[in-house]
């Protein structure tokens, strides 16, 4: 668990970034899930496929992916990892972790979401076929810039992640500012993901 102090360094850096426009231009054409995934297929978290490999970039886990067969993990409920030098998601290993992660992302009104990742090592994160954030190398703990997103039609959305740790710590987490709201960015709630088992969303 992070310290109250932790915390809220977390949230004045997120505060100050959305006060001070650090912000990527407005993403827009996200396509939602079509059909909709009925409430009785979908289950909690995201899938995840695991690849153990040294990876320096994430474009090399679908590439290693053609030539190795990943291991399924236990659904990720929230991405909120920040663990040091601990398990890599749900993987049970602490190292050498790539992860192919994948299933829905809801939004539930429509308008203007800002959306962040803090990440250590890479990541690569695409919603309703758009890229959102991409900062894929081998890196130290840091956050994207906020990027505006353009929501018209509330409901599920295709979500693929692409993550690796390659050594020592590991974090993977993602925020939200809803629209119309102010301030802080919140981490996006375990309610807003879910999963098909064994079904890959096209994206």
């Amino acid at each position: 668990m992070r310290s109250v102090i932790a915390t809220a360094l977390l949230a004045c850096s997120l505060t100050f970034g959305a006060i001070t426009g650090n912000a990527a231009d407005l993403l827009s054409g996200l396509k939602s899930a079509t059909p909709q995934p009925g409430a009785g297929d979908l289950r909690p978290g995201l899938g995840v496929t695991y690849y153990y490999n040294v990876f320096n970039d994430t474009s090399e886990i679908p590439d290693w992916a053609k030539y190795k067969d990943g291991v399924k993990g236990e659904p990720i409920l929230i991405l909120d990892y920040f663990v040091g030098d601990g398990d890599v998601l749900t993987s049970g290993r602490v190292d050498e972790v790539g992860a192919d992660i994948r299933g829905y992302i809801s939004f539930p009104v429509a308008g203007t979401y800002t959306i962040a990742m803090r990440s250590n090592d890479g990541v690569d994160l695409k919603i309703g076929g758009v890229r959102i954030v991409h900062d894929p190398g081998v890196h130290s703990d840091r956050f994207s810039e906020l990027t505006p997103v353009e929501i018209t039609t509330p409901g599920w959305y295709p979500l693929h992640l692409l993550y690796f740790e390659k050594r020592v710590t590991s974090t993977l987490e993602l925020y939200w500012l809803k629209p119309g709201g102010s301030g802080q960015l919140d981490f996006v709630p375990e309610e807003a993901f879910a999963h098909i088992p064994g079904e890959v969303p096209q994206n």
